[in-house]
């Protein structure tokens, strides 16, 4: 049988500006009627750095063999500046004017990321108006290759979302700005440094769903034509970086094949697309099954470990797609107690798997401008005193914060773990600065943080903030026995709640504290957050008075307190502020001389109160709640439901000396309970009603 003869090229592209321009062609000679030779099948190798090997080499030349695969060792770098949830009009963080940032008379975070054993840097954002050759000649002269991607404004023309879902347009407008500013050297080959190009990241997000596969199909392969279209305008000449579209984790129930698997559906689909474009209504400019067949490869995300992707995923992309390279763009699987481990196995996996090139561990730091990005990264970016380094954008100005480690499991940060799977020398310590008990969020997140430092201090300062979030103040300090109880790694942060939530002597508490909007929350989610409220049903968002619905803010604080204090009566279980009362920070919790100086209508402020002695359930935490408010009456009209919630009857008022023994320290709902079995109940005041 006759075989396709791969060969490898090395294409030495020159320098320019004493750049060093050393690129990878991939060479295909495919024999017609060949098994590997089919039309769904790609022949696309994988890249290595090399000679050029003749198709026919002289029986005096020799060969080279290839050298050995080196796995992508990737970070995903998408930095802000912000220390608190802001919302953020600048997505663009490797341009020009963020070199105070990723430039080493700055923060230095591309030397950082170098540093940790990484070779490649995947990045997010991308205006093509800005200049980006910086940040591409530093990562070069580090060693790192680049990976970034298109951004989601070249998606916002009216013939890709208005129906069409035609793409091309946009994304050669945008694409020839990129090659313009930075992306090609002055003799129009690309920049070394940029080793892939995503043309569309999670699709879809930002183009028809899952639930639409022809459609995104088509949107993402008219998008690859129109970088296609925008090489071909600007006369790119010499080696070009592999195309890549990343596509997320998720099942495609609804795609033609693979459905049942995640991430695979998606992947046949857009491949079907390309080799078969008129099935799909696309009308490229370029033979995307060539385009296919010799320069694209598969990525997607995932925050899965490492032993779930090969199962779930990779031992059937390798039969299905035998010969398309693919890298997981974003890895990472948070609070996975043996990170490093889990690292170090997916790379094993990729050093031995033909397809697989390797990770991008997601993300370089955490994000207070993106919802749900602070469980993901190895750094926090904190207020820092002595920094004197600004960001001037045309949307703003920053100060430019340090990054503090994140401590991840026990004593060891993921930074650490992350260098000693990737094999780097380490982080000087002078880079970094540590977590203030001050600036970390009030969170599980800042929890462990604390623990990391290992502390007593910081461990005091901390769940002094905690306390503040509960409702309550430490009029003096934390006592030192309490902080060091939750400086073993094996404490929980739901165990430091449990604790305050019994309201400890040494703080002062506020019965009408309230959940009340937070006035740093971003005003576009709060209709996302009050919609969700509402439809827990716990409160009645029919009767919003008409003065809270004048302002979002007061509507959002009526919404919030209201379902925070319902709650406590339709379930059984303790309202917790700072899960309860949180929504992604959009709600606190506050006590009372904060929201009476705050600029909410008081009107639409929901305070916690006196507990409802004939709403609270007939259980211990019904018993605590009363007993915590220690109002007789309250604990009076509680004692009388429970005897009647166990078939007795109350023939005369309890008595105030009861009352007061069921206020007492040590009292608790099982004495009760052990009080009205022994029958000592009934000959002081009660009757028993027969069932």
């Amino acid at each position: 049988m006759r075989k396709c003869a791969a060969l490898l090229l090395l294409v030495e592209v020159a320098a320019s500006s004493l750049q060093l321009a050393e690129e990878t062609l991939k060479f295909l000679d495919c024999q017609p009627g060949t098994e590997s030779c089919e039309a769904e099948g790609n022949l696309h190798l994988l890249q290595y750095r090399g000679r050029r090997v003749p198709a026919d080499p002289s029986p005096d030349e020799a060969v080279p063999a290839a050298p050995a695969k080196i796995p992508m060792k990737g970070v995903s770098y998408g930095p802000s500046p912000f220390t608190s949830a802001q919302r953020n009009k600048h997505q663009d963080y490797f341009c020009d004017a963020a070199k105070p940032l990723w430039g080493d008379s700055g923060r230095g975070d591309l030397s950082i990321i170098r540093s940790l054993g990484a070779n490649t840097v995947r990045l997010y954002g991308n205006d093509p108006e800005l200049h980006h050759a910086g940040f591409l000649d530093h990562a070069r002269s580090l060693g790192l290759d680049v990976v970034p991607g298109m951004g989601d404004k070249a998606f916002e023309t009216v013939q890709c979302k208005g129906g069409n879902f035609s793409c091309s347009e946009g994304v050669v407008s945008a694409y020839k700005k990129n090659l313009e500013n930075g992306f090609l050297l002055a003799n129009r080959s690309y920049h070394p440094a940029i080793k892939y190009f995503i043309v569309v990241n999670e699709p879809e997000l930002k183009l028809p769903s899952l639930n639409e596969p022809r459609k995104f199909a088509k949107a993402i392969a008219t998008a690859i034509d129109g970088v296609l279209t925008a090489e071909e305008a600007m006369g790119v000449v010499g080696p070009k970086p592999n195309l890549t579209v990343t596509f997320s984790f998720a099942s495609c129930k609804r795609c033609a094949q693979f459905g049942d698997r995640p991430g695979l559906g998606q992947l046949w689909t857009l491949r079907h697309a390309l080799l078969h474009p008129d099935k799909y209504g696309i009308q490229a400019k370029h033979n995307l099954t060539d385009f296919f067949n010799t320069r694209f490869t598969y990525s997607f995300n995932s925050g899965n470990p490492s032993a779930e992707i090969q199962e779930l995923f990779l031992k059937y992309y390798e039969e299905i797609f035998p010969h398309t390279p693919i890298f997981v763009a974003e890895y990472h699987n948070p609070g996975n107690p043996n990170l490093q481990g889990d690292l170090e196995d997916i790379l094993s996996a990729a050093a031995n798997s033909s397809l697989l090139l390797g990770i991008s561990f997601f993300e370089f730091q955490n994000r207070y401008d993106q919802a749900g990005h602070l469980v993901w990264g190895m750094f926090d970016p904190q207020k820092d005193p002595g920094g004197k380094q600004r960001l001037k954008f045309e949307e703003f100005e920053a100060a430019v914060p340090c990054l503090s480690p994140i401590f991840d499991a026990g004593v060891r940060t993921i930074a650490e773990q992350l260098t000693a799977a990737y094999g780097g020398p380490g982080i000087t310590p002078t880079r970094l600065c540590l977590p203030s008990p001050q600036e970390v969020v009030v969170s599980e997140h800042g929890f462990h943080q604390m623990v990391g430092l290992n502390n007593i201090t910081a461990m005091q300062q901390f769940v002094k903030r905690v306390v503040e979030k509960l409702g309550g103040f430490v009029p003096y300090v934390v006592p030192k026995e309490f902080a060091e109880l939750f400086l073993h790694p094996q404490t929980s942060y739901s165990d430091l709640e449990a604790m305050l939530v019994g309201h400890p002597q040494w703080a002062r508490w506020d019965m009408f504290s309230a959940c009340t909007v937070d006035r740093t929350a971003l005003e576009s989610t709060l209709g996302g957050k009050i919609g969700y409220v509402c439809g827990q049903g716990y409160a009645d968002c029919s009767k919003i008075p008409d003065v809270c619905k004048k302002d979002v803010w007061d509507t959002a604080s009526w919404v919030f307190g209201s379902h925070f204090r319902e709650f406590l009566y339709a379930s059984d279980e303790t309202p917790k502020p700072l899960r309860h009362c949180y929504l992604d920070g959009a709600a606190q919790f506050v006590r009372s001389s904060i929201w009476k100086k705050s600029a909410l209508r008081h009107e639409c402020v929901v305070p916690m109160g006196w507990t409802d002695p004939n709403k609270v359930f007939i259980t211990q935490n019904g018993f605590y709640h009363i007993w915590s408010d220690h109002d007789p009456v309250a604990m009076s009209i509680f004692i009388q439901r429970a005897v009647e919630h166990t078939g007795g009857k109350v023939l005369s008022r309890v008595p105030r000396r009861f009352v007061r023994h069921m206020l007492g320290l040590e009292a608790s709902f099982k004495s009760l309970q052990a009080l009205w079995s022994s029958g000592r109940l009934s000959r002081s005041f009660l009757g028993v009603v027969c069932r």
